[in-house]
């Protein structure tokens, strides 16, 4: 048996044992380790990655020892007994977005013919991301030892902190030269991943998240505090590594999602206990959904061709070329959407999608094999193009490869999980946000204004945000850590919901 092989036969029943007997820590490790993803490898002829092994003994181990699985094959708990304690239990949130997406996410993969290519993507990008879900949701409640809010929600904080500290590092000390970075792509660093964007796209929610609760630890009062002081510094710390790691990596659609998401926090803040209650935040993000929707629209067909700012002031030109896609990875962008949109006209293809895995090889007879670039901002460029020589045009033609996503946040999971598919994500999306405002109010009401949860469910916000606003030029879903971490993110505010529920139960017979 080779190293490698001891190794991981060695680490997996480690973490078994850690599962039967802490499966809030191994839940925590898993949730630290995100980004192992890349560790991959092929157990019984099936790829797989040693994060979604780590996801299904989990899972598998939970099931089995914490519930009352092995009572039920004593014969000791019959289905009847859980049928008579069902409606003791609450709902799960989101429970009807998860059977549907599963029923969605596998009528894809059957479209898709069941390559393994699709098993593969279905598994590891829905499926288990939804076991993560409930495990985070009865791991830390489990054999009915329910710990305090706080406890609950920092252990799934602190892993997720840990591990943008150490992505961080690892990316920053690329930059100095003391860890080895893609040649490719140098100066700019990847941290642990193999492309800039992957670190932008894992570390931008989690600065909006670690923001919630680095606020929300600052105006507690009931904590000790030289406690508080540490915390507070720690996460403030992870949270400059994290931007600063983003900036080297130059991934703007980061550092826009990031300016989103705080404008996001900023307004939910200000209008949380405001006299206009909720009316203008739900407007804000019923209009911010509907411009994502329709931003390859916008930006192909309502903006001009080669129409550009020239305001005199470089910065602002910058800024305008780049919100319009006029760059050379926004022009790459646009005429994807445009190949995508003709592909998605041809053979149904606009209600079904492509099914998963099926966008590359669908799209490939729309691909055109380049583009022509304006590197000059020259507003008479199209025709230039024509009637110039090929010197001219040799000097702007820029090749163009065919990729694996339509690198829009709608249109990938149009051509993924279909029209339907596309629309009940953004469903969920949109549910996300407004359990969120549903809590302005009972957070604002309850005693202690200081209480974390309110700035963890306004990081939160400010989170999806930022995906949602990188992910008009990107894939923020579609890999293994992002599709965890997404449903990391409804965990959480899941949880917040279900605590604000129980305050508001007790408060209710309080006053009675």
């Amino acid at each position: 048996m080779e190293v490698s092989t001891m190794l991981f036969v060695l680490f997996i029943g480690l973490y078994f044992l850690l599962a039967k007997l802490r499966p809030d820590w191994a839940v925590m490790l898993l949730l630290a380790s995100l980004p192992f993803y890349q560790v991959r490898f092929v157990v019984a002829g099936i790829p797989a990655t040693l994060l979604e092994l780590m996801i299904l003994v989990s899972f598998a181990v939970f099931c089995i020892f914490h519930t009352k699985f092995l009572d039920i094959i004593r014969r000791k708990h019959t289905w009847r007994d859980i049928k008579e304690t069902r409606a003791k239990r609450g709902t799960y949130p989101f429970a009807l977005e998860i059977t549907c997406l599963l029923f969605l996410s596998y009528g894809a993969a059957a479209w898709a013919g069941f390559s393994d290519e699709a098993l593969g993507i279905w598994k590891a990008y829905f499926y288990e991301p939804v076991l993560v879900f409930i495990l985070i949701l009865n791991v830390f409640k489990f054999n009915g030892k329910t710990e305090s809010n706080g406890n609950i929600l920092e252990k799934i904080l602190w892993p997720l902190c840990l591990s943008a500290l150490g992505v961080s590092l690892i990316a920053i000390l690329q930059r100095f030269g003391l860890v080895l970075s893609p040649e490719n792509f140098w100066p700019r660093v990847t941290g642990p991943f193999p492309y800039p964007n992957a670190l932008g796209l894992y570390l931008g929610p989690l600065v909006l998240v670690m923001a919630g609760w680095l606020i929300g630890n600052l105006r507690m009062s009931n904590v000790e505090y030289r406690k508080r002081v540490l915390k507070s510094w720690f996460l403030a710390l992870t949270i400059v590594l994290s931007v600063t790691a983003i900036y080297l990596a130059k991934s703007e659609g980061a550092l826009v999602g990031i300016m989103a998401g705080t404008a996001v926090f900023g307004l939910m803040w200000h209008f949380s206990c405001s006299q206009y209650g909720k009316f203008v935040p739900i407007m804000a993000v019923s209009t911010m959904m509907i411009l994502i929707m329709y931003s390859p629209l916008i930006l192909t067909k309502l903006i001009p061709e080669h129409a550009y700012l020239d305001s005199g002031i470089p910065a602002l030109d910058y800024a305008a070329d780049k919100a319009a896609l006029n760059d050379l990875s926004g022009e790459i962008r646009k005429q994807q959407w445009r190949e995508t949109w003709e592909m998605l006209k041809g053979d149904n293809r606009w209600f079904w999608g492509t099914g998963i895995s099926g966008y590359q090889e669908a799209v490939a007879p729309y691909h055109q094999e380049g583009i022509f670039f304006n590197i000059d901002r020259d507003p008479d460029f199209r025709r230039k193009i024509v009637i110039f020589d090929e010197q001219y045009k040799s000097e702007r033609w820029q090749p163009v490869e065919v990729y694996l996503y339509p690198h829009n946040i709608f249109l990938n999971f149009w051509t993924e999980l279909g029209l339907v598919g596309a629309l009940f994500f953004v469903w969920i999306m949109i549910k996300f946000f407004f359990t969120g405002i549903r809590y302005f109010k009972p957070a604002c009401e309850l005693p202690g204004r200081g209480d974390p949860n309110k700035f963890l469910n306004f990081g939160l916000m400010g989170a999806m945000t930022a995906i949602i606003v990188h992910g008009i030029v990107d894939v923020p879903y579609f890999k293994n850590d992002l599709a965890v971490a997404f449903w990391v993110l409804l965990a959480l505010m899941s949880i917040i919901k279900l605590q604000g529920k129980d305050a508001a139960g007790k408060s209710s017979k309080l006053s009675g």
